[in-house]
């Protein structure tokens, strides 16, 4: 490792200021960041302590100790001016640990490139992917030594059968799929980095214009589309339930594409929806659909929802891969929550959205890593509602 120095100075109410400095040794990183007063302002400081290990293949990278002094949310649909602040602390530290540990690479000097350089990566498209798209679209996985080719599916209940038969590298899916799979004993899985978190109007229960349904309370005894029959979006709906006293056995729940509920609801044949942006704006642009219910609030505000995971045996056979992988789709969802204007450029592309919809759907979170306390949240919500017969850790599924 070099020395090297990182500076940042953003003019403004919130302004972060500060340096960073890598030393040479282990993941070594020193430095101090302050804020001005204002919304958002954040406050922290690096020592060699918190600096993350080097992973195999990929740059060390430190762990910022911040506490936002808002939390005020800024105006316009779904975004908290916080979130970005810190996201863009985290673009730095990426960008001063990789220039440390071995220029721009995306590697430590000195190490070999991924043992298997051609990856299949199956995705549900949807917004959760902006830093999978983004990767892909900013040359991340080429500059790792990666050739990515991102395969659509309709639903990720499929995608875990295709890894074991060996056609599927990497899913881009959610916690709970890769835990009930884990759980059950069907594939030992490792988490290779975080995905999409909750953001507020990100994924909403909607009812269709002028219906009856006029708040989840009634619900009871109706019908409720989800994406996937036992995945989270199932569990955010009972949750959300929950608080009107409604318990599973009292709603029917029915699989459909996030793509065809607007339509259906519009068409009286569900009560019910929980949708996903870009969807739940196309609803309310198309049909004029009503919200009932925001996930991004409660027990469940800032819930985890997907990353990228890959079968355990996967990543004993190729540790640089997977660690090359994780490297650049950190690096997407920095991207992802620090320049709107990309994030909405890459999802109109990818998502074929039209400007009016990708300019003001609402935005969630793009974690730059995998924290297992906040997976874990996954994994108590899937036992408090019966997909799991006894407390399931996380720990053992995390890293390559």
């Amino acid at each position: 490792m070099t020395d090297a120095r990182w500076h940042v100075a953003q003019p403004g109410p919130g302004a972060v200021r500060g340096s960073l400095n890598a030393q040479p040794g282990p993941g070594a990183v020193r430095g101090s960041l302050n804020a001005e007063p204002g919304p958002g302002a954040v406050r922290g400081s690096l020592n060699p302590g918190w600096a993350a290990a080097t992973l195999a293949g990929g740059p060390a990278y430190a762990r910022l100790r911040v506490k936002a002094a808002s939390t005020a949310r800024a105006a316009g649909r779904g975004r908290r001016p916080g979130r970005r602040l810190l996201a863009a602390v985290a673009v730095a530290l990426i960008a001063v640990t990789a220039a440390a540990c071995g220029g721009g690479s995306g590697r430590p000097a000195g190490l070999k490139g991924p043992e298997k350089p051609d990856l299949v990566v199956a995705v549900v498209p949807a917004e959760a992917n902006a830093g999978l798209y983004i990767a892909q679209a900013e040359g991340l996985f080429t500059k790792v030594g990666l050739h990515v080719t991102i395969k659509p599916v309709v639903s990720a209940a499929a995608v875990i059968p295709s890894m074991l038969r060996g056609s599927v590298d990497v899913d881009g899916g959610g916690y709970v799929s890769y835990i009930a799979a884990d759980a059950a004993g069907v594939a030992k899985m490792r988490i290779l980095a975080a995905g999409f978190a909750l953001g507020p109007h990100v994924n909403e229960i909607i009812t269709a214009a002028g219906a009856p349904v006029q708040t989840l309370g009634d619900l009871k005894g109706k019908t409720i589309a989800v994406n996937q029959l036992g995945g989270v979006g199932a569990d955010l709906v009972y949750s959300a339930l929950a608080s009107y006293g409604i318990t599973p056995a009292q709603v029917h729940l029915v699989a459909m594409a996030f793509p065809k509920m607007p339509a259906e609801l519009a068409a009286g044949k569900i009560a019910a929806a929980y949708e996903t942006e870009p969807f739940v704006t196309e609803a309310v642009k198309k049909y004029g659909a009503q919200e009932l219910a925001d996930m991004d609030s409660g027990a469940t505000q800032d819930f985890p929802l997907t990353g990228y995971a890959a079968l355990a045996s996967w990543v004993a056979r190729y540790p640089r891969t997977a660690a090359a992988f994780t490297n650049a789709i950190e690096q997407g969802n920095a991207i992802a929550s620090t320049n709107l204007a990309v994030l909405q450029q890459v999802l109109a592309r990818d998502l074929r959205l039209s400007s009016s919809i990708a300019g003001v759907m609402a935005t969630g979170t793009f974690p730059t890593s995998a924290n297992p306390v906040q997976i874990q949240r996954a994994a108590d919500l899937m036992l408090q509602y019966g997909q799991l017969r006894q407390r399931f850790d996380v720990q053992p599924l995390m890293g390559a």
